[in-house]
């Protein structure tokens, strides 16, 4: 036990803890072993679990001199002042090349993070009222900075290991790593032993040495055959800084030249100040063992330790965690504390993490503000473990069911705690670290940004008449622009921006004006427009919301009934609120601006920067504001909420995906004078005017394999799309039978009772329903219907809401008819509910299931789709037989088949170019005879070299391509190359041949694009 802070510091130490008297531990008696720079690594405590502390006193006499221990500041600054030097460095050129003010301290970053003018040594000095008790042990994980001697920190240090052997036999569980030999002293680490071998080292302090020294692993009582091999690595390189004490609690700054020798920068700073810097703390005290010793996690809960929650701003910089065998993703959810105790949702993301007991921290800036606290939710991939029992320490956890929402309530526990720890660095410690060399860096470093006008805008309350002025009154600080109007309208219509000068007798010159359009909502619109210091900005023309003789803020505007010129009048006035707000930019902020917008010229590049690209936050004011003010926005990277899609999403492009109400909305990769909706739904007008189906004939990509769910499949996501704002459609399902891989279950249909396999329909595998089996379905349909067949002995089929009567039923019995309609049967509901389809009387054979959704009154007719798509199926696979069925199927609503043939990735396994154009000849002649309007195609993309033993005398991949590809171009069939794709290299395959989420995402842009603008 580690005994610090007595009253007679003589007595401090390491004891071994016994019934009587207590002695001094045997590795801890003498002046050697608790000289200054040892460090001693807490592993439980009430108070002090995992921090690590430092005897300070040179060779102390044991028993008559004081022994003093201290925090250990842990070495790793060195980046971080390296940061700050370099900062202070640029920033001063630039102070005098602008003539800019130095701002303010680095830790008020809130309006000007860069503080131009200051040293390293000022920066220290503002950021240590932030130094908090858990800074040392988690920063001391990764790298260096402050040394006990300037030797110790231009040597060698203990960097990492090589040629890992993992013997046998181990005790398993995560313990200390022990150093032996070598020359030098002051290395940490830690290693975990999982199935009995070794199988991670983490170097937690690197030391010096002039000597490599040797790992044991003794501490895993059984190991046997286990090695590993230190790797020496210079602790501060030529070029880097490093600080170490120059006098009692004083730091110097050096850094290293050549030699290497250390040089002093002249840079002062008391050890506190730096560690505010850096200010770290860990929480989470369960052990992380992952599936050695835990138990998996098999619900949802979201689990938060308590210790978490913070009164300051903190970001999630590293996360422990104990895994399984296999790699997966955690989702981390931040969470508010109402003042109830209840949980509402700041934010969520979600991330991957590596198989077994690991460390995430590459990439990991996660912000958890103030009154928050952290939590981790199971996800499907991978399995996450925890310890049961009582939670060490007494701690507690907190859980909720599932992510909160709003003012959740939590249960509140002692046992059972899961396996994560978090690293939490302070603000500025995390901005510190940070690499200021974007222009976004030099935004925070040089120069101003002002907000004038009201904030929290709405767009409700009164128009302002037309033609009416209001100036703010608050002047540009200095030379600067315009870069944003926020303005608050219920409706479109437009305005104009001024820069007024006043001249201070209540009257303006009008220096230049800017037309804006206005959209319902509160519409961010980005502006480029020169103010120069001491001139203001104005907006006339009406349209914008004022609340009516309420300003509770007091700010003031000049106001005039009429339109600003040269010479005009106008009066002060705080009486009543206007829904604007002007953002100005000075100096290299305004440059930076304006660069990244583009310069003078708005281009539509960033119009959508602002809008929340984890499709959390709703995003549909910004869309609407940049659909205003440019032909063509760009959508950037992510995914992004929406009520509503802007024009159709005329003019939008880019690789983001946009979600309406949840369904995929899909823009075009490149600028287009088209949408992709009115585009895709043009191409398809003469099947949705005739009732024609789009029926998907497919093998098992276009069948299941490999979406994570039936709505991410991508012939879902083409329904979804052509029918947004209509109806919320399935495609018509004919994979009904249960004896599948790919169960009807993927896509929400469940049996109950005795069900078996028949042998018609589209696909030759249907589902008969003995009597008193069932299908079962949630969801909103205004109709439901299937397709069955008609024979002597069949019973009836009764559909059936929420468990009430039957509100239809259709006898199947009588003489033999395949494929018999049973509709159209309008279920009569406007809601989501259960819908249950039973066999009564006798067995039901069932060959196909249509549901369709609620249709929005008023809105386009629906394009009506059918997949009829089975694993391992080829060419051959859909027969005559087949093909009539499906042929018939698509005829149910008084059209024809509009077939999309996806398939021939089984046909290049195995079966001869020519055999593939004969099948496929013979697919098309029974398509064409059944008059269908028109033929799409989809050919294979290309598989990865995985499976290359899948093929047949060698790899034959590209022969029946082109056979495909041939046989259509003769039949004159619209051909969708995806084919032309890289999928491989995309990361769009899940196992190197069938779509995961992205690529069924990408396909269904693909074919919708080419559809589109081509079909």
């Amino acid at each position: 036990m580690l005994v610090k802070d007595q009253a007679d510091p003589t007595q401090n130490g390491i004891y071994t803890v016994s019934e009587g008297e207590w002695f001094r531990a045997a590795d801890a008696r003498t002046a050697r072993t608790l000289q200054r720079g040892t460090t001693v690594h807490t592993q439980i405590g009430s108070v002090n679990a995992g921090r690590v502390f430092e005897f300070s006193a040179d060779e102390p006499v044991v028993g008559s001199d004081a022994i003093t221990i201290a925090p250990f500041v842990p070495p790793d600054i060195s980046q971080v002042v390296g940061a700050v030097v370099t900062l202070r460095d640029e920033t001063q050129v630039l102070k005098h090349a602008t003539e800019a003010s130095a701002g303010q301290a680095a830790a008020s970053a809130s309006t000007s993070a860069a503080n131009a003018g200051q040293t390293a040594a000022d920066v220290a000095s503002t950021a240590a009222n932030l130094a908090g008790a858990q800074a040392a042990r988690d920063a001391s994980l990764y790298g260096k900075g402050i040394f006990p001697t300037i030797v110790a920190a231009i040597g060698f240090g203990v960097a990492g290991f090589s040629a890992l052997v993992g013997g046998a036999g181990g005790t398993n569980g995560t313990f200390d790593l022990a150093f032996t030999g070598g020359a030098g002293s002051g290395a940490a680490g830690r290693f975990v032993v999982a199935g009995g071998a070794l199988t991670m080292i983490l170097i937690t302090a690197p030391g010096s040495y002039t000597v490599a020294p040797s790992f044991s692993f003794a501490a895993s009582t059984g190991l046997a055959g286990a090695s590993a091999a230190a790797v020496l690595g210079r602790n501060v390189e030529v070029g880097e800084y490093f600080w170490t004490e120059i006098s009692d609690g004083i730091l110097g700054m050096y850094t290293v030249a050549v030699g290497p020798v250390a040089v002093e920068t002249g840079v002062r700073t008391s050890a506190a100040e730096v560690v505010g810097l850096i200010e770290s703390r860990t929480v989470g005290p369960v052990l992380i063992t992952g599936s050695v010793g835990g138990t998996a996690v098999t619900n949802t809960s979201a689990y938060y330790w308590p210790g978490s929650l913070s009164a300051v701003d903190e970001f999630l910089s590293s996360l422990e965690l104990g895994f399984g065998a296999g790699a997966g993703t955690i989702h981390i959810v931040i969470a508010q504390v109402e003042g109830d105790g209840t949980l509402t949702l700041v934010s969520q993301q979600t991330i991957p993490v590596v198989a077994g007991p690991s460390s995430v921290n590459s990439g990991l800036s996660i912000l958890k503000p103030a009154g928050s606290v952290m939590g981790l939710q199971r996800t499907g991939a991978g399995t996450w473990y925890y310890t049961a029992g009582s939670i060490p320490n007494g701690e507690s956890k907190w859980f909720t069911a599932m992510v909160p929402t709003s003012h959740t309530a939590k249960t509140v526990d002692f046992v059972n705690g899961p396996q994560w720890k978090a690293t939490f660095t302070g603000e500025v410690g995390t901005k510190a670290r940070a690499a200021y060399d974007t222009a976004n860096d030099l935004v925070d470093i040089v120069g101003t940004e002002q907000l004038v006008g009201w904030p929290n805008l709405v767009n409700t309350g009164t128009n302002t008449p037309a033609n009416y002025s209001v100036i703010m009154q608050t002047p540009a600080p200095a030379d600067g622009h315009i870069t944003e109007i926020d303005v608050g309208a219920s409706g479109a219509g437009t305005a104009n921006i001024h820069v007024i000068q006043y001249n201070g007798d209540l009257t303006v010159n009008v220096i230049s004006t800017h037309q804006i359009t206005l959209a319902n909502g509160v519409s961010e619109i980005p502006l480029s427009i020169p103010i120069a210091a001491g001139q203001y900005p104005a907006i006339s023309g009406g349209g914008y919301k004022f609340q009516n003789s309420v300003n509770p803020q007091g700010i003031p505007a000049w106001i005039r009934s009429g339109v600003l010129s040269n010479g005009a009048i106008v009066a002060s006035s705080t009486l009543h609120r206007y829904e604007v707000a002007f953002t100005i930019k000075t100096g290299l902020i305004a440059d930076a601006a304006r660069a990244l917008t583009g310069g003078t010229q708005n281009t539509g590049m960033n119009l959508l920067a602002d809008a929340d690209p984890n499709g959390v936050v709703d995003a549909t004011a910004i869309f609407a504001s940049a659909a205003a003010a440019h032909p063509n926005p760009y959508v950037p990277p992510g995914s992004f909420a929406l009520t509503a899609m802007p024009k159709w999403g005329d003019g939008f492009w880019g690789p983001g995906k946009p979600f309406v109400g949840g369904r995929r909305f899909f823009v075009p990769a490149r600028p287009s004078l088209f949408n992709l909706y009115d585009g895709f739904r043009a191409k398809m007008a003469e099947h949705i005017a005739n009732n024609d189906v789009l029926c998907l004939i497919a093998d098992s990509i276009g069948h299941w394999a490999l979406a994570s769910n039936g709505p991410a499949h991508w012939f879902n996501r083409v329904t979804q799309f052509a029918n947004l704002g209509i109806a919320d459609d399935e495609p018509g399902m004919t994979a009904l039978r249960p004896s599948s891989t790919y169960t009807p279950a993927f896509y929400g249909v469940a049996t109950s009772g005795t069900v078996s396999t028949g042998t018609r329909g589209p696909l030759g595998e249907s589902i008969i329903l003995a009597d008193g089996a069932s299908l079962a379905f949630t969801g909103a349909y205004e109709q439901v219907d299937v397709h069955y067949t008609r024979d002597a002995g069949q019973g009836s089929l009764a559909f059936a809401f929420d468990g009430g009567a039957a509100y239809k039923t259709v006898n199947a019995a009588g003489a033999l008819a395949l494929d018999q309609y049973s509709g159209p049967s309008m279920t009569g509901q406007a809601a989501s509910g259960n819908y249950t389809l039973t066999a009564v009387g006798g067995p039901v054979e069932i060959t196909g299931l249509i549901r369709l959704g609620i249709k929005v009154p008023g809105s386009r007719p629906r394009l009506r789709s059918l997949r009829a798509a089975h694993g391992s199926y080829t060419f051959a696979s859909f027969n005559m037989a087949r093909l009539t069925s499906a042929i018939v199927q698509a005829s149910y609503a008084g059209g024809k088949i509009v077939p999309i043939l996806a398939l021939g990735i089984n046909d290049s396994f195995g079966t001869a170019p020519a055999t593939i154009s004969t099948n496929i000849t013979a697919v098309l002649n029974t398509l064409e005879a059944a008059d269908a309007p028109r033929i799409l195609a989809m050919p294979p993309t290309r598989p990865s070299s995985a499976w290359d033993g899948s093929y047949t005398g060698g790899r034959t991949y590209d022969a029946a391509l082109g056979a495909i590809r041939q046989t259509y171009r003769s039949r004159n069939v619209l051909t969708i190359p995806i084919d032309g794709f890289d999928y491989i290299d995309a990361g769009a395959y899940q196992e190197g041949l069938h779509f995961n989420d992205v690529g069924h995402d990408s396909n269904a842009l693909r074919f919708i694009e080419y559809v589109a603008e081509g079909g």
